[in-house]
């Protein structure tokens, strides 16, 4: 998976290289269920080029097809979410933090009215490690998932 997604940044980074100077920058609030803005971000638009910004700790780049219209996008994306208060069980442990890594790869479609409301949906393939941790040891566990983006922003 680490390959696959050094890859498709390094192709993202290629094609970003050969792209045309745009001087035009949108922004784009995003609310929903996302790998690439998490429950609440924004994403910073330049061309057909974006860098995504979210809670809870995520950080993703998209290329989209068509600059400012409905249309197909392709992207990579990291986050992190740390929970210092957690307070469960675990394989039969008891756990007092938890921590959650991921990055992916991913696609999907974005629908853009001219008001400058959107919704977006699409799916990746990510892989993750969880760690559970307490004063004496520390359970890792790890894997692939798919996960679904389906999210409404306003972009001005």
């Amino acid at each position: 998976m680490r390959k696959v997604f050094g890859f498709t940044l390094c192709l993202l980074a290629t094609n970003l290289c050969a792209q045309e100077n745009n001087s035009d920058f949108s922004f784009n609030g995003k609310l929903g269920l996302s790998p690439y803005t998490g429950l609440l971000g924004v994403e910073i638009q330049k061309g057909k080029w974006s860098l995504g910004l979210g809670v809870p700790g995520n950080v993703s780049l998209k290329r989209y097809m068509h600059a400012n219209d409905d249309s197909v996008f392709y992207g990579v994306y990291w986050n992190q979410y740390k929970d210092n208060s957690y307070d469960d069980y675990e394989q039969g442990a008891y756990f007092d933090s938890f921590e959650r890594k991921s990055y992916g790869i991913g696609a999907g479609y974005i629908w853009l009215w001219e008001s400058g409301w959107n919704v977006s949906t699409g799916l990746s393939v990510s892989e993750f490690e969880k760690e559970y941790t307490n004063s004496d040891f520390k359970l890792t566990k790890d894997g692939v998932r798919i996960e679904l983006e389906l999210s409404a922003g306003y972009k001005f």
